[in-house]
C-alpha cells in the first residue's frame, strides 16, 4: 500500500511541476532515488508519463492519458462543449492563453487550455492543480463557495509558493471579498512570479462554483491598465459558459 502512495504522491508532483527531475523528486518526497526511478518507470510503463530530455539530464511530464481521465468527470464533458467556443473567442480577443480548470476538493485542476499564438506564453500541462488559493481561477471559485466552506478553508495553513502568495488568511479573505464585488480574481505572480491572470467562476443552476475561466499570460502583458479590461472579458465569458451549462 504504500508503494502505491508513493507511486501517486510521484504522480501529482510531476503534474504540478509540468516537468521534473528524479534528484528534485527525491527531495520532495523524502524517498531514495532508486524507489523514485522504479516509481517512474511503472508510472511509464502504464503510460501516465513520459521521459524528456537525454539519460543524463532526464526529466518527466505528464502524457495526455491523465487529460482522457479528467475528461470523464462529471460535468466535465458537457463543460467542455459548451466552454471550448467561448474560450476561442476569448482568445482571438485578448491573443493570450485560456485556461479552464475545475475544483477538486481544495484545488482547481486544469482540464482544457487554448494557447496564445505569441512566442512568450504561459504553459501548464493539462491535469496539472494548484491550490484554490494559489490560482486566479482557484480565488474565484473560492471567493464563492457557501461561507462555511470558505471559512473551513482559511482556517488552514496555507502554502506560499512565491514572495507574493496570500498564505495571510486575513489578507486572502479581504482579496476574496474584492472578487466578489468586482466579479473576477487576480493572480499577481502568487503561483508563479512572472504571471498575471484574472479569472472568474463558472456555476451550475445552483450557483454553485464548480469550475473557473481564466486569462493568463506574462506579467509584462498584463498591466494595471489593462486589468479591469481583462477581468470583465472573463467574467462575461464565464457567465456565457454558466448559462450554457444550467440549459443542460
Amino acid at each position: 500500500m504504500e508503494s502505491v502512495k508513493t507511486a501517486l504522491k510521484v504522480l501529482e508532483l510531476v503534474g504540478r511541476a509540468g516537468m521534473i527531475g528524479v534528484s528534485e523528486l527525491a527531495r520532495q518526497t523524502g524517498e531514495p532515488k532508486s524507489t523514485v526511478q522504479r516509481d517512474l518507470v511503472t508510472l511509464h510503463d502504464a503510460g501516465w508519463i513520459r521521459p524528456v530530455g537525454t539519460e543524463g539530464r532526464r526529466r518527466w511530464t505528464l502524457t495526455t492519458k491523465v487529460l482522457t481521465l479528467a475528461r470523464q468527470l462529471q460535468p466535465a464533458p458537457q463543460l467542455r462543449e459548451a466552454a471550448l467556443p467561448i474560450m476561442d473567442r476569448l482568445r482571438a480577443r485578448t491573443q493570450e492563453t485560456i485556461h479552464l480548470t475545475m475544483r477538486e476538493d481544495d484545488k482547481a485542476v486544469l482540464i482544457e487550455r487554448l494557447d496564445s499564438p505569441q512566442p512568450l506564453r504561459t504553459v501548464r500541462p493539462l491535469g496539472s492543480s494548484a491550490p484554490l488559493h494559489l490560482s486566479s481561477n482557484g480565488k474565484a471559485i473560492l471567493a464563492h463557495l457557501p461561507e462555511a466552506e470558505q471559512s473551513a478553508y482559511l482556517e488552514r495553513r496555507l502554502e506560499a509558493l512565491t514572495p507574493k502568495s496570500l498564505a495571510d488568511p486575513r489578507a486572502l479573505k479581504r482579496d476574496l471579498k474584492l472578487v466578489r464585488q468586482r466579479g473576477y480574481a487576480l493572480n499577481d505572480g502568487e503561483l508563479d512570479v512572472h504571471i498575471r491572470a484574472v479569472a472568474a467562476p463558472i456555476r451550475l443552476s445552483s450557483r454553485d462554483p464548480v469550475a473557473g475561466l481564466s486569462i493568463s499570460c506574462p506579467a509584462s502583458r498584463l498591466p494595471d491598465r489593462l486589468v479591469d479590461t481583462y477581468g470583465q472579458l472573463v467574467r462575461r465569458a464565464a457567465d456565457e459558459i454558466s448559462s450554457l451549462i444550467a440549459l443542460r
